[in-house]
């Protein structure tokens, strides 16, 4: 056998390429089974993932929304029975009624039931036994299932409502047995406490039906198992029957223990002899409950089925592959040779300084032709450095030329020279715009410094002038002067445009700007110069005959001159600024403000002459009102004098009056306490009711206690009749007399009763006294 080296290059190319694409196949087959099998594990993760996460979302939405629609009513029933709207022997009827329209609105709720505290509701539960809707107690309990109206009596709804009340917080039950339109079926409630003032008044509650949970989701799961596990490991919703109920996975402890996280997990578990990758994802049903999980269940020989099958599908392609890469090396060899000779001859010249050769340009696409194509490069390259370095010498200094390659030794050496001679071109047409940029900023400052002159008597006229100019000058599009108000308090201080040119702002239609509002406000605050080039849509916007568009520069400058701040300009364009225009505008911007500040002096100068002129005059109306003053108040003191000489003498009368009503007044205290020691005296009141007696009348009547008549009517003695004819005269200011039989216990004796009147000057009565006058017996 030949050795390797010694063998033709039409027989090289086939084993090399053979036993390479061998090797390289054979690590490529090795790197792919490796990961494949964590590669199906990771998607089939994924996918049951998100199936539990669909699933489970999907029951927590229609549960959730079940109990929002369940809270939401509880809070009404409770306010329809705090509240005493409705009275309480209609109550059951119209909850009936509220419930059943509930029920047809709410296509989430499946049924309906509420049960309530014995005799809570309207306390005549013993008038409602096995009423519509009332238990064997008459404790009101419906359950309405699509119109039908039954009573909760032995379901098990009467246990959740005794663990509702006892734990006082909104529950989903376990998975329960019940009758359903006569047939039984599994179901698990959600139950909401009712509250009325804090006080536990009873529970409202709905039913969800498994089968049709189950149903709901089993689309979505796909060929997995899934399965709703409450979260003490309870299974709720399976599609095995059977399954529902009792603790989920045999009561794994593994899985059981680590519901407590309320976290995602997932792992290989052992179950009935099969080995299974299992999900467990979260869900959040109803207020204050510890998460429930959804479940999916994967078999691990599916997961790895497809893994399998592509592996014996990568290593057949793979031998495929290694015969037909032989096959086309021996092709592809036969061909290359007859085109190394051409290759070859076109070196041999360009070694011999020859480049105005001519290669075809119309090669293969293999090795050979782009070692053509990249001679045919090479000489066209050294033409073009040819032509290049005889335009420099003739001064082109702006003609191009592209390296060969980054290591064209040549061509850099020729475009660094051109380099050097364009910088020096560069540097004198710098130092010259330079010049021009400084002589533009010198003209324009004199030209405003003349414009601040004029018109510094009138804010408006000025700010125009300004804006107006500066607009012209800079060439920009539009602008606007901000200037702060005069306002006393820091709170009222505005920016208000007193100028503006081609403007048209839409966020400030009131042209006035609150310190720090906006960009305008901003810039005030912060003191600084804001300028942009990504300006927010509709922020400004530049009209023109041709419509509207948002500009390219916006240039917010604060008018500010020895750290105090008069106002804002704000200049837009539609091109961008030059720095030696933002450098103009911060130094004509100190000149403004300054020519602001004087302004202002300027006119509050003028505005407090004005007023001063105005104060002389009113202080001259004051001053001739003073006089008149002085002289009617020594008119007025004279008057005064007068008048407390009269008042003098009239304080005297009356000290006179008073004394001789004293005395008139204790003369007559001594007549009443005559009368009222030594005759039989009764005192009443306008009223008619006894307000004092004397000793003497007790004494007729055996000494007998005064509470005995104090605090009694005067019908009490002598009937309704004679009281109220007395009083009809003694009303009117008349004296009233009768005779009246009194037996005082000891004897009977016949009183002349004498009712007095007691009134004011303007005739109203103001008290009574009776004297009484035995005419037989004491006296």
């Amino acid at each position: 056998m030949k050795k390797y080296r010694d063998l033709s290059v039409k027989v090289k190319a086939p084993v090399m390429m053979g036993m390479a694409s061998f090797t390289v196949l054979a690590l490529v087959c090795l790197a792919l089974l490796v990961p494949l099998r964590n590669t199906s594990l990771e998607d089939s993760s994924k996918i049951a993932e998100l199936l539990a996460s669909n699933s489970g979302e999907r029951l927590a939405v229609t549960i959730n929304g079940a109990a929002d629609v369940l809270r939401a009513y509880s809070g009404v029933i409770a306010n329809m029975i705090a509240s005493d709207l409705i009275p309480h022997e209609k109550m059951r009827n119209y909850l009936l009624g509220s419930m059943e329209m509930m029920l047809q609105r709410e296509e989430k709720l499946h049924d309906l039931w509420c049960m309530f505290e014995p005799n809570l509701l309207d306390g005549m539960d013993s008038l409602f036994i096995h009423h519509t809707g009332s238990n064997s107690q008459g404790v009101f309990a419906p359950w309405l299932i699509g119109g039908k109206l039954t009573v909760i009596e032995n379901r098990d709804d009467a246990d959740l409502y005794y663990l509702t009340k006892k734990t006082k917080q909104e529950m989903i039950s376990k998975p329960y047995w019940t009758e359903m339109n006569g047939k039984k079926i599994h179901v698990f409630s959600v139950v909401v406490p009712i509250f009325v003032h804090d006080s536990f008044i009873g529970v409202l509650g709905t039913d969800f039906e498994v089968s049709e949970m189950y149903h709901m989701i089993a689309s979505l799961s796909g060929n997995t198992v899934g399965k709703l596990v409450s979260n003490d490991g309870i299974v709720t919703v399976h599609r095995e029957p059977e399954c529902i109920g009792i603790l989920t996975d045999s009561g794994n402890r593994e899985i059981i223990d680590r519901f407590a996280d309320g976290k995602m997990f997932k792992g290989f578990y052992q179950f009935e002899g099969q080995e299974l990758f299992k999900v467990f994802v979260p869900i959040h049903l109803g207020e204050g409950n510890a998460p429930w999980f959804y479940a999916v269940d994967i078999p691990v020989k599916d997961i790895y089925a497809t893994s399998r099958t592509t592996a014996a599908y990568l290593i057949a392609y793979c031998l495929a592959g290694v015969a037909l890469i032989a096959l086309a090396g021996w092709g592809l060899t036969k061909n290359i040779l007859k085109d190394v000779i051409s290759v070859t001859d076109i070196i041999r010249q360009l070694s011999s300084g020859r480049i105005n050769l001519h290669i075809d340009e119309q090669q293969k696409s293999d090795e050979i032709g782009v070692m053509k194509n990249e001679l045919r490069r090479l000489v066209e390259g050294l033409n073009r450095t040819a032509g290049f370095a005889h335009n420099i010498g003739e001064g082109n200094l702006n003609a191009d030329y592209r390296l060969l390659s980054a290591d064209d030794a040549l061509g850099a050496s020729l475009l660094e020279m051109r380099q050097s001679l364009q910088d020096a071109e560069k540097e004198h047409s710098l130092r010259a715009r330079e010049e021009e940029q400084r002589n533009w900023g010198t003209s324009g400052l004199a030209k405003f410094a003349e414009i601040l002159r004029r018109n510094n008597d009138n804010m408006e006229v000025l700010s125009y002038n300004i804006i107006s100019n500066m607009v012209k000058y800079l060439d920009a599009n539009q602008g606007g002067i901000f200037v702060l108000n005069e306002a006393e308090f820091e709170e009222e201080k505005l920016l208000e445009m007193t100028a503006c040119y081609a403007f048209d702002r839409k966020k400030f239609a009131e042209k006035q700007i609150h310190l720090g509002e906006g960009l305008v406000g901003t810039c005030y605050l912060e003191g600084e110069t804001i300028y942009m080039t990504d300006i927010p849509d509709e922020y400004v916007t530049i009209t023109s005959g041709l419509g509207d568009a948002n500009p390219r520069a916006l240039l917010i400058c604060p008018l500010k001159v020895n750290d105090e701040i008069f106002g804002v300009i704000e200049l837009a364009s539609f091109r961008e600024f030059e720095p030696y225009q933002l450098d103009f505008v911060q130094k004509l911007s100190e000149s403004i403000a300054a020519t602001i500040s004087s302004v202002r002096v300027n006119i509050r100068t003028e505005r407090l002459l004005s007023q001063t002129q105005l104060q002389t005059e009113e202080m001259a109306n004051v001053e001739e009102e003073l006089r008149q003053n002085m002289e009617e108040m020594q008119a007025t003191q004279e008057d005064m004098r007068r008048r407390e000489i009269e008042l003098s003498e009239t304080l005297t009368k009356m000290q006179e009056m008073q004394a001789a009503g004293e005395e008139k007044e204790y003369e007559m205290q001594q007549f009443y306490n005559t009368i009222f020691e030594t005759c039989n005296v009764v005192e009443f009141s306008t009223e008619a009711v006894i307000t004092n007696v004397n000793q003497n009348l007790l004494s007729i009547f055996n000494n007998a206690d005064r509470d005995t008549f104090v605090g009694k009517c005067a019908s009490d003695f002598i009937g309704e009749e004679a009281s109220e004819t007395a009083w009809s005269y003694l009303s009117k200011g008349k004296f009233y007399e009768d005779v009246q039989t009194v037996n005082t216990g000891a004897e009977t004796l016949v009183i002349r009763q004498k009712f007095v009147p007691i009134c004011n000057k303007q005739g109203q009565l103001k008290r009574v006294f009776l004297l009484a006058l035995p005419e037989n017996g004491r006296g």
